[in-house]
This record gives C-alpha cells, sequence and structure tokens, in this order.
C-alpha cells in the first residue's frame, strides 16, 4: 500500500528521511473553520478526510528541521472529536507509528489524548511490539510537564511576581497536571503562600492524600482540596495564579469571572475558557495574564510541507499563522530521544518525580526555553504582562470581587 498518496511511493528516491515523528490527529471541523475563519458548513468532514486520507490511512503531513535533528508530524484520519478509545484508534496510532519507522524515525511520541485513551501509551508498545525495527515510543508527557513548568517560571517572571507569595490553583490533577505541579513545587525556593487543587466531582479523597504527600516532602504547607461540578468553585477565581490541565476542552473557567492581576497558564487542549474572551480582556483591560502552556523553543526550526498533498491542503497550511522557532512539547519529547545527547527513560504510565527532572535536565542541556508567552498564535506583549500585578485590587475596596470561604465542595483544609 502506498502511505502517501501522490505520484512518489514510499521507498521511493524522494522519500522523506525523519529523525523522530509525532502520532497526531486533525482538529475538529468546528475548530479548523474557526482557525480559518470560515464557516463550518465550508469545510464538510468526510470532505477533508477523503481529501487528505484518499486511502484511509495515516499519513505524512509535514516535516520540521530543528537543531536536535528532523521531526515528521504522521496524523490518523481522525479528527479530536472523533477520539475515542478502542480499536480503531489503536488501529491508527499503531499504523502511524508503522509509517513513522519506514521514513527512519528511532522515537514517536504521541500527541493531545492519544496517551490517555491508549492505556497511556503501553497498548501502542503491545501493538507495535518492541522487536528490532521499531522506533521507540513515549507518550510526549514528560517534555509536556517541563514546558508548562517553563511557561509558568517565564509568566512569573514576566510579571515580576514570586510563587511563595501567591495563592496558586491547579485545576486538573492528572498526568500532566500532578507532575508539573510536582516538579514546580520541587524547584521553587519556597512553598506558595496556599496552594489549592481541584479537580472533578469524586476527585476529593485522591486529591486529600496527593496534597497529604506534597506536604510530607516540604513541598506545600497550606492546601485546600476542591472539586469541580460544571463549573470552577469561587475560591479558584480568588488565586493569583491559575495552572489548568484539564481534558476535553470547553469554557470550564470563566475569563470574565478571573479578578484583576490574575495570571493563568492552560495546558488543555482545547482550551478550558473561550479564547476570544481571553484576548479581548487582554488587549482591552489589560489586567490579566491568560496564557498557553504546551510550547517549548529548541533553537530554529524549519517547516516542510510534506510532498503529494493536495494543493488546497498545502494552501491551507502555509496560511496559518504560528509563532516561529517553537515545537510542541510533546513532538520534542521523540526528539531528545532520538537525538542521543541525553540518556532519557520512555514515558508509559503517569510521569514520575524521578522522570520530570531527567527531561527538566535535559531541557536545560540542551538549551530548550519556554516558548514567547502566548495564546494560540498571539504572542503577549511585555509591557502588559508587566502591569497586570498592579491592576489587582485589594480586598476592602469597593470594587474588589470578594470571594466566599471556600465552598461546600471543600473536603477540609489540608493546613
Amino acid at each position: 500500500a502506498h502511505a502517501i498518496a501522490g505520484p512518489e511511493p514510499v521507498g521511493s528516491a524522494r522519500e522523506p528521511r525523519v529523525d523522530a515523528a509525532l502520532i497526531g490527529y486533525l482538529p475538529s471541523p468546528a475548530h479548523l473553520a474557526r482557525l480559518a475563519r470560515l464557516p463550518q458548513a465550508e469545510l464538510p468532514r468526510e470532505q477533508l478526510r477523503t481529501l487528505l486520507f484518499p486511502d484511509g490511512r495515516p499519513r505524512l503531513l509535514e516535516t520540521l528541521s530543528t537543531p536536535l535533528g528532523r521531526s515528521g508530524f504522521v496524523c490518523v484520519p481522525l479528527f479530536a472529536d472523533e477520539l475515542a478509545p478502542g480499536d480503531a484508534l489503536l488501529g491508527h496510532t499503531a499504523r502511524g507509528v508503522d509509517l513513522a519507522a519506514s521514513f527512519g524515525a528511532r522515537s514517536v511520541s504521541l500527541a493531545g489524548m492519544i496517551p490517555s485513551l491508549t492505556g497511556y501509551g503501553f497498548d501502542v508498545v503491545r501493538a507495535v511490539g518492541t522487536g528490532e525495527g521499531a522506533p521507540a515510543v513515549t507518550t510526549g508527557h514528560a517534555a509536556t510537564v517541563v514546558s508548562v513548568v517553563k511557561t509558568v517560571h517565564a509568566a512569573l517572571e514576566a510579571t515580576g511576581q514570586e510563587l511563595g507569595a501567591l495563592t496558586v490553583a491547579f485545576v486538573g490533577l492528572g498526568s500532566i497536571g500532578s507532575s508539573s505541579l510536582e516538579l514546580l513545587l520541587g524547584r521553587a525556593p519556597a512553598p506558595p503562600a496556599r496552594l489549592l487543587l481541584c479537580d472533578v466531582p469524586g476527585s476529593g479523597p485522591r486529591l486529600k492524600e496527593f496534597a497529604e504527600r506534597l506536604r510530607e516532602r516540604g513541598l506545600a504547607d497550606a492546601v485546600d482540596v476542591l472539586e469541580s461540578d460544571g463549573g470552577l468553585p469561587d475560591a479558584v477565581y480568588g488565586a493569583r495564579l491559575i495552572v489548568a490541565a484539564v481534558s476535553g476542552g470547553g469554557a470550564l473557567l470563566d475569563v470574565d469571572r478571573l479578578e484583576p492581576g490574575t495570571t493563568v497558564v492552560d495546558d488543555s487542549f482545547p482550551h478550558c475558557f473561550d479564547t476570544g474572551r481571553a484576548v479581548s480582556r487582554m488587549d482591552r483591560a489589560r489586567d490579566v495574564l491568560v496564557v498557553g502552556g504546551g510550547l517549548l523553543n529548541a533553537g530554529t526550526v524549519e517547516r516542510q510541507v510534506a510532498e503529494g498533498l493536495p494543493a488546497a491542503a498545502v494552501a491551507g497550511y502555509l496560511a496559518q499563522p504560528s509563532i516561529p522557532d517553537t515545537i510542541a512539547s510533546c513532538r520534542l519529547e521523540s526528539l531528545l530521544h532520538a537525538s542521543g545527547t541525553t540518556d532519557l527513560p520512555l514515558v508509559r504510565g503517569t510521569v514520575d518525580t524521578a522522570t520530570g527532572r531527567a527531561y527538566w535536565a535535559a531541557a536545560e542541556a540542551t538549551g530548550t526555553r519556554a516558548a514567547p508567552l502566548h495564546l494560540l498564535t498571539r504572542t503577549v506583549d511585555g509591557d502588559m504582562a508587566r502591569q497586570v500585578p498592579d491592576r489587582a485590587v485589594p480586598p476592602g475596596r469597593p470594587d474588589h470581587l470578594d470571594r466566599p470561604g471556600l465552598p461546600e465542595q471543600r473536603f477540609g483544609s489540608e493546613t
């Protein structure tokens, strides 16, 4: 079978060669339409699928040349709103890994929701095997944890704040959220003034155990546990720093309820708030900083569209705005492995403390740093970021948004 539609079959002299690859999927048609500023009806789902995947198989869409090597993006013939656990996603992902291997990839990482829907990488490894010639499979979550922490550091530096002086809320304490928090606290000179842990209904007992472990290790002092139920508890909106990593997207966080002076770092995909309202508030009021957390900068990069793509797809890809010299953190993880510059553990399952530290050290050793502060493809003005803390309204002033004490969802203060 031909893995890439077009005149050149796999194995030809013009076959692309890569060191690593990311297996991913397409944004939902609605998301694509918003990016293209088109009515959704002009991007019909099945027409797009047939255009890009005429044989119904994964396909190379682009390559990225970086100081660490060359990475390919292999896309499965699914949209984000179609992802579900089961044989369909696993089969497409395994075929994507095989295609990446045919291009020479020595390491492959998994994008977005694929890890959590495939047993955090274990199902993919079982499907493709570990024999000779099989690329190493890693989830991408450890590099993502590094990107979240580096982005938090960049946001604190840009706003002139210190973690130890702030009430900090972490929303979503799954694999990425909990590991990001541990790495952030482990590298902080002092714990936050107060820490709020918030996750889905029923997560309270798990979060209480997590909070106790943080206290026992000296990483946190005052910790409160909250549950979200359709929306975020009031106490979260009283935090000066909110870090979110939730699945499923949606408007969980209400941008209009953020207190002036608040900083938000969100690694959810799609974002867990209305990005249009966030951009509008930063442009208009300039009193909050709301940024994404999943990009890194590892030096100069050059993107190239794969050969054989339909002209319309190439034109659409080239028209997309992007932030120069940035790379998705999950994609960087497989490049770090393939480069051989560092001895890193493959990531399957959750990211433990030692693995998070190892990837932090690898990022430091390779000069990898946070991407410019940004939301979607818009970078944040440095002057605006510096002014955000000054916009905070002290309690007692008539225009202060009083937050009631921790709500009924609370499972008791861990202080």
